[in-house]
């Protein structure tokens, strides 16, 4: 999926690009920059079990959510969006 990166408070979050709006200073990423990152983290924590918990930037996250990307993807396939 598409996010944006966005500094929100002094901390760097990443944010689902349908789920929010954009403002100066974010960074857009495309789907295929998402999936090279995703890879990226793949390999570099592979056979290794996570169970990072980041809080403060989760709840930061959501106080950028501005609509349910689920919501959005409904809507598009029912011919709404």
């Amino acid at each position: 999926m598409a996010i944006r990166l966005r500094t929100v408070d002094g901390y760097r979050i990443a944010l689902c690009a349908v789920e929010s709006d954009p403002k100066d200073g974010d960074l857009y990423l495309d789907d295929n920059d998402h999936y090279a990152l995703a890879a990226k983290f793949a390999w570099d924590w592979q056979d290794e079990t996570i169970d990072m918990i980041y809080g403060l930037q989760w709840e930061l996250m959501e106080t950028q959510k501005v609509r349910d990307a689920e919501e959005e993807l409904q809507k598009w396939l029912d011919g709404r969006g």
